[in-house]
């Protein structure tokens, strides 16, 4: 415990730091895959390609060492989040403060786990993901572009593109989108319709993160439909507390710091979605029948 700051100020940041940190939905951490082997700041995941089965046993017994497979290796690189506590202005602390600094804490945690995921998306539209086995690197799906805003087409288009690369269909999809664009799905009237037919795009997991970044023109941005198990993180067990005294500084320190890290596993589960990001709020009706011109004249 610091030598200064009362044990329920601690307390109170911890508890904070807990509960703030479950209720932050709209992170990405939960929207990956995880459970990989942590070996010091490394984790590794194994891939294996798609196989197919034979009706050969002899056949198939030569061909049980062509699967390709392999191990990525995630750098988990530490994170560290700590306020500092001033002596002079201890008398003015409260539960008010601790949960305050509790709240930002949990949102810096989030941040790091979005920001990791959200530059392996970002690499993997770049730059392709590695092939499972081989040292190629293969291209992921891009759709729409960046003087277009995108719309419910381009997200139809993408489960089914995900669809056609046998992505499993209990696989979780996320689609990830700054909020403003995310605005302009909620305004399109299919998705406020309620007495729609299920559709496509009900499957996936909306998830809204500011952490995107726009392109070079500024005009663009990426929005990303992926599949759980094409991104996979890894993440310390625990949050390890840093409750500390600096004494020359007359301040003590708390907060926490973990390790985070991700990586694309499998191209042929990451569409990119290109879209303007600017656009009008205003919204043409849209005709749902035609009208006969005899029984309602104009």
């Amino acid at each position: 415990m610091t030598e200064n700051v009362t044990a329920w100020f601690t307390e109170r940041f911890e508890t904070a730091v807990h509960s703030q940190y479950q209720q932050l939905t709209s992170r990405l951490g939960d929207t990956v895959s995880g459970g990989g082997t942590f070996v010091g700041d490394k984790v590794h995941f194994p891939r294996i390609d798609a196989v197919k089965s034979y009706k050969s046993p002899a056949f198939a017994r030569l061909a049980l060492a062509n699967a390709n497979q392999d191990m990525i290796e995630v750098s988990a690189e530490p994170e560290f989040v700590a306020f500092g506590l001033w002596d002079p202005h201890k008398h003015k602390y409260s539960i008010a403060t601790a949960v305050e600094y509790g709240a930002q804490a949990a949102a810096a945690i989030a941040r790091a786990e979005d920001d990791c995921i959200v530059a392996q998306l970002q690499d993997a539209a770049t730059n392709g993901v590695k092939k499972i086995g081989l040292a190629e690197m293969e291209s992921i799906v891009t759709l729409g572009d960046y003087v277009t805003v995108a719309n419910l087409d381009l997200v139809a288009e993408a489960m089914a593109v995900l669809g056609g690369n046998e992505v499993p269909e209990t696989d979780k999809v996320t689609i990830a989108m700054p909020f403003r664009n995310k605005v302009q799905f909620s305004l399109d009237p299919m998705m406020s319709e309620s007495n729609k037919k299920h559709m496509v795009w009900d499957d996936l997991n909306w998830r809204r993160t500011e952490r995107l970044p726009l392109s070079n023109d500024e005009a663009g941005v990426d929005i990303f439909v992926y599949a759980k198990s094409a991104i996979v993180s890894g993440y310390n067990d625990k949050l390890t507390k840093i409750d500390e005294r600096d004494g020359p500084a007359l301040t003590d320190i708390i907060g926490y710091w973990l390790q985070v890290g991700a990586k694309a596993r499998n191209a042929r589960g990451i569409i990119r979605i290109k879209s303007k990001r600017n656009f009008s709020l205003y919204r043409e009706p849209t005709r749902t029948f035609e009208t006969n011109a005899e029984v309602f004249p104009a």
